[in-house]
């Protein structure tokens, strides 16, 4: 072997993975998809924004079961999750459901006001649904709050997990971000 100026130490210069959190990111993809019963399902990606940079937020490594775990007393700088992207586990709309079954759409209406969309009131003080559009939340900022999914995959018949976003809360100083002119690419 030849010799050659460089070194890494696991201990500190290892892999830093993903890690579950609640992180400002934007909105930068829009996928919605019509069941048979006429229900919408939004996925929606989300990008974590640079300003990840400015968090400290506590180191956790997987343990050998694929689980998170504390490292007690070690804080770390979130600059890595900067640009990360993560996909909602999907947002349902759902039509003409009955008064006694209207919650079924409180996680969508819940969604869209903490990323800054509001609908109209009706006469009776409710809320007037829409359909969302890729245009309305492009670029519309929120806090991101990142958590394993475990899921069951069919094709392996195993249970899986992957890190999405579970829910979304309201970013009081985010700004939209207007995506690039000339580009596919929203950010």
């Amino acid at each position: 072997m030849r010799e050659f100026n460089a070194q890494f130490n696991q201990q500190t210069d290892g892999y830093q993975q993903s890690m579950p959190g609640k992180y400002p990111a934007h909105v930068t993809g829009f996928q919605v998809f019509t069941t048979d019963s006429g229900s919408k399902v939004f996925n929606i990606e989300f990008t974590l924004a640079e300003e990840c940079k400015d968090l400290e937020i506590n180191k956790m490594v997987r343990n050998k079961d694929n689980n998170y775990e504390l490292v007690e007393g070690e804080m770390i700088n979130a600059g890595f999750m900067a640009s990360k992207k993560y996909f909602t586990t999907g947002l349902w709309l759902t039509p003409n459901l009955p008064a006694d079954q209207r919650w079924k759409n409180r996680a969508y209406t819940e969604f869209c006001q903490n990323i800054g969309i509001e609908f109209p009131k009706t006469e009776d003080g409710s809320m007037k649904l829409s359909e969302i559009e890729e245009s309305d939340i492009i670029g519309m900022p929120g806090i991101a709050s990142i958590d394993v999914n475990k899921y069951f995959d069919k094709k392996s018949n195993k249970e899986k997990s992957s890190l999405k976003v579970l829910s979304v809360f309201p970013w009081n100083d985010g700004q939209r971000k207007e995506p690039p002119k000339d580009s596919d690419v929203p950010f």
